[in-house]
């Protein structure tokens, strides 16, 4: 693939940036009718030309006291899930996921995450996420928050030669992972800097909801796809469920935005995995009037100060002052 100067990275990311919002997307995404095995539809993950189920599974909160784990598993693979999202600060989401995904190990894309910046820490990351996880490979492996806080956001310490994005190249050149990338948190700066001395990553997965766009999310999905790397949208439902009052506009929303493959959606139960899977079968892409409104409403709830905006700021530790 051609590098990017930094005029032509920055002029992709404006040009692609201004027509984001007002996408209708159904053609651009490639979805593919749903196989009758599944009943989800599916697209292309970017470049990795991997077809993936536009629903995905959140796994950090199926595991723990009270939780029916084997239910929520069970419930996605029935409803036609096959994008599992997990890592190792997680808890007991990888031990609890292994057993139950080892029958269909290769009917399903699985994604696992590297908590360390380190190129020797970030080894020893995966040799443990392999082991609970009972499998000798994932299909995506990941940088976990680039630019969420502390060493995260020393993209100089990421990118170095004892950094975890040697460490992440080295496991796809040994077979460890299919593909590569990162999940990113804001301010994105820290994970811009990462992809310019990247563009071999396959993936990027940012906040992605019509509160995020708001904050501009787009600076770093437009750039990604004018890439071609694979999209996979994070934080749907805002950090907590925030958004879930108005499920349809919150799922349909990513999904309609150009690039985004693939929403996981974190569940606590097999009821919230059902009810995930309804939008999913359900799923129409928003008209571009929808989108301004969409947009519109996340730009409300941020300047209102909302119970939803201001949950999702404490979680994430968002600077209400610069909405």
């Amino acid at each position: 693939m051609k590098k990017l100067t930094r005029r032509e990275f920055l002029k992709a990311s404006a040009a692609a940036g201004a027509m984001l919002p007002l996408a209708c997307v159904m053609a651009e995404n490639n979805d593919a009718p749903a196989p009758a095995a599944t009943g989800l539809l599916r697209r292309k993950l970017g470049k990795t030309g991997v077809p993936v189920t536009i629903l995905g599974l959140g796994c950090a909160y199926i595991a723990g006291e009270n939780i029916n784990t084997r239910g929520i598993v069970e419930t996605a693979l029935d409803g036609g899930v096959r994008y599992f999202d997990t890592a190792p600060n997680y808890k007991g989401s990888e031990e609890a996921l292994g057993p139950l995904l080892a029958d269909v190990r290769d009917e399903v894309f699985l994604v696992t995450k590297l908590d360390h910046t380190g190129a020797k820490e970030a080894e020893m990351d995966l040799q443990e996420s392999l082991k609970r996880l009972k499998t000798d490979r994932v299909d995506l492996l990941l940088l976990h928050g680039v630019g969420l806080s502390g060493d995260w956001q020393d993209a100089e310490r990421i990118c170095a030669e004892a950094g975890a994005l040697t460490y992440l190249r080295k496991a796809k050149r040994d077979g460890l992972t299919r593909f590569i990338g990162m999940s990113v948190h804001q301010p994105h700066s820290h994970a811009l800097h990462v992809l310019k001395e990247a563009e071999d990553l396959d993936v990027v997965m940012p906040f992605v909801n019509h509160m995020a766009i708001a904050k501009d999310t787009d600076d770093i999905i437009a750039p990604c796809h004018k890439m071609g790397m694979g999209i996979v949208a994070m934080k749907v439902l805002g950090g907590g469920g925030q958004l879930a009052k108005d499920y349809d506009r919150s799922f349909r929303y990513p999904l309609s935005v150009p690039g985004v493959a693939c929403a996981p959606v974190g569940v606590k139960s097999p009821e919230e995995v059902r009810r995930a899977v309804r939008a999913a079968k359900e799923f129409r892409p928003l008209t571009p009037d929808e989108m301004k409104e969409a947009t519109k409403a996340g730009a409300a709830l941020i300047r209102d100060r909302s119970v939803e905006y201001a949950q999702f700021r404490s979680h994430f530790g968002w600077d209400a002052g610069s909405a």
